[in-house]
């Protein structure tokens, strides 16, 4: 009978790890990193970063409603048009290259003048993803 317990209780904590909706990381280990996407018919995913984010955007871009990142500084969430993103730091957070997202542009420049990569809008950083991608695929 104890047996049975520790197996249900293993069983039942597996199933209660929260997942990216892209990668299968354990979203709890990127508590800075995660963004989460609202979709037109009311669902949402969540995602270890910005780059599983963008690439669900991008793969299912007719379904896409808005995005939420979190300020790697303040760990707050903002919508994710409004921030700009450290893309290829030596920094690594959730996926290599990887973008770091920010709320203030000034939080960003001071990040990657001592982290490295450049600087870029939402819409840049989809935009190169998106480029990167087709290259790959």
């Amino acid at each position: 009978m104890l047996i049975q317990i520790c197996i249900a209780m293993l069983v039942l904590s597996a199933q209660a790890v929260e997942r990216c909706g892209q990668c299968g990381m354990h979203l709890a280990k990127f508590v800075k990193t995660q963004y989460e996407i609202q979709w037109i018919d009311g669902t949402v995913t969540k995602t270890c970063g910005v780059q599983c984010g963008l690439t669900q955007q991008i793969l299912h871009k007719d379904r896409f409603k808005s995005s939420v990142a979190k300020d790697y500084v303040t760990g707050k969430s903002f919508d994710a048009k409004t921030g700009f993103y450290v893309f290829g730091s030596k920094v690594v957070t959730d996926m290599a290259p990887g973008f770091i997202a920010f709320r203030q542009p000034a939080d960003a420049e001071k990040f990657r003048k001592e982290s490295g990569g450049r600087v870029l809008s939402f819409d840049e950083s989809l935009s190169l993803w998106s480029e990167r991608r087709k290259a790959v695929h």
